[in-house]
């Protein structure tokens, strides 16, 4: 190979790697549901922000985001459309030109309560070399279930696709392909995914077979979609593949899908050929989970996330052996938000956390502040991210539209300490107002916190009675204290800073 073919091909390679960069499609998270009393808004969260901007955007009457959610920005991020299964809308909060009635069948008679209930039950896709078609990839939920002896209630048949043309009602878009079929056959109940391909412009689509191990890879270029494959390995799943939540790792080498009753799978991915490889499945008991399940991969694709109902789990993808590097890195804290804030499904988001949204309705996401960092070190904060009004279940669902090679930021440090059966871990260090104490293996034993100043005066003490407790120091002057954690057989020590 010569030199000038050889420069041809690194400059071709940091093109793709500069426009994958300028990319910020996901930046607009749309989530909730219109019953909150307010006339027709939806939750918006805004990643042009740092931190993310939290706010009310105006939406169709009724519209809610109870089970399929995806949304589109363009390539600096601002708000092209969203859509839950049933109906697309645009950046005015106003019905897509011809956006109206997607997924036709028994789906509609959800759509005017909720949405299409599916989990990932859609995805929306730029088409490559294009400044205005978009794809938008849904199931339907039209599997005459109950005439087949090996399946339980309602399942999909069809995957759906939708044409937007971005360039019609004067840049607000509308719909000139509706409801066209990509593969008639038998699907799982939700878990639609994407990757980009290899050449950094195409675009794989994922979606599981029902009943099997097998999954079918539909590619989209700027011709068009090209005739599904369809890859058999690994585990064979059961009938009860709902409450599940697949994921490709953002280096795009790992494939995951996960819930309880067919455990965590991860495939090696070739996103040149789509083939999936050396499958690996690790069982969870269902008493565990019960039936509640999400997957996330750090940004730095190392640390993959399970939400496990009342536990989030944290795997090292790199380690020699991926189950034994299991470690528990939360666990919820008994409190109702209204109902109960346990974990669900999650996302990275462009920021680098991971948020996670918990089961029936909440005012809160729980959050995962460093996911590139080993265990309780992550810092995982439940609740830790206010909402305006209520969300049911939801997380966006996106393909990654980049990567971070970065390790764990250390400019916020976690003391992680020995303790009993298992770790405590306090963060962050340095502190500007709220302190966390992290203890997933606690047991019933209530910890005493207490701080003292530099001279040794007793400053403040507090109760420790969950897993994970927030710790206000915000009327402290800025400083170094003494922290001292006393348990019924243990005592730890350390320093914190109180900065500005």
């Amino acid at each position: 190979m010569n030199t000038f073919r050889i420069a041809n091909i690194m400059a071709s390679l940091l093109l793709v790697l500069s426009l994958r960069g300028q990319e910020k499609r996901d930046y607009q998270w749309i989530i909730g549901y219109d019953y909150s009393g307010l006339p027709d808004q939806i939750i918006s969260m805004n990643f042009l922000y740092s931190p993310v901007f939290v706010s009310h955007i105006p939406t169709v009457s009724r519209f809610s985001m109870e089970g399929s959610n995806t949304s589109m920005s363009d390539p600096e991020g601002k708000l092209l459309f969203y859509s839950n299964g049933c109906k697309i809308v645009n950046a005015k909060g106003k019905l897509m030109l011809n956006g109206d009635s997607i997924n036709p069948g028994l789906m509609q008679g959800f759509c005017s309560s909720g949405g299409s209930t599916w989990r990932q039950g859609i995805i929306a896709l730029p088409v490559p070399k294009s400044d205005r078609l978009y794809y938008i990839f849904n199931l339907d939920m039209d599997q005459e279930a109950y005439i087949y002896t090996n399946y339980y209630g309602v399942a999909p048949e069809r995957l759906f696709y939708q044409v937007i043309d971005m360039s019609l009602d004067s840049g607000y878009g509308g719909v000139i392909l509706k409801n066209q079929i990509a593969i008639k056959d038998t699907f799982a109940r939700g878990n639609i995914s994407a990757a980009r391909h290899a050449n950094g412009k195409d675009w794989w689509v994922i979606v599981p077979k029902s009943h099997t191990n097998c999954y079918f890879l539909l590619l989209l270029t700027e011709q068009g979609l090209q005739p599904p494959k369809l890859k058999c390995v690994g585990h064979v799943w059961s009938d009860k593949d709902s409450g599940a939540q697949a994921t490709f790792s953002p280096d795009l080498k790992k494939y995951i899908r996960f819930n309880a009753w067919n455990g965590l799978n991860i495939y090696d991915f070739d996103n040149a050929t789509g083939e999936l490889s050396n499958p690996i499945q690790i069982t969870f008991p269902n008493d565990t989970i019960n039936y509640i399940a999400g997957a996330s991969v750090s940004s730095n694709s190392r640390f993959l996330y399970l939400s496990a109902r009342r536990r989030v789990y944290q795997f090292d993808l790199q380690a020699p052996d991926i189950e034994a590097s299991k470690i528990k890195v939360a666990e919820w804290d008994g409190t109702y938000d209204p109902y109960p804030s346990i974990f669900y499904l999650s996302a990275l988001a462009p920021d680098g956390k991971i948020y996670i949204s918990s089961t029936s309705s909440h005012r809160h996401l729980h959050v995962i502040e460093r996911p590139n960092c080993p265990g309780l070190s992550c810092q995982l904060v439940q609740r830790g991210l206010p909402l305006p009004s209520f969300n049911f279940a939801t997380i966006p669902n996106f393909p990654h539209y980049r990567m971070s090679n970065e390790g764990c930021d250390t400019t916020n440090h976690t003391d992680e300490i020995a303790w009993d059966n298992g770790t405590l871990a306090l963060y962050p260090n340095p502190t500007r107002g709220e302190l966390w104490v992290n203890y997933p293996d606690k047991g019933s034993e209530n910890l005493i916190f207490r701080l003292h100043d530099a001279y040794g005066r007793l400053v403040y003490e507090q109760r420790i009675v969950e897993p994970l407790s927030r710790i206000d120091v915000s009327f402290l002057k800025p400083g170094n204290y003494m922290y001292l954690i006393e348990g019924y057989k243990m005592t730890a020590s350390g320093k914190v800073l109180k900065i500005e």
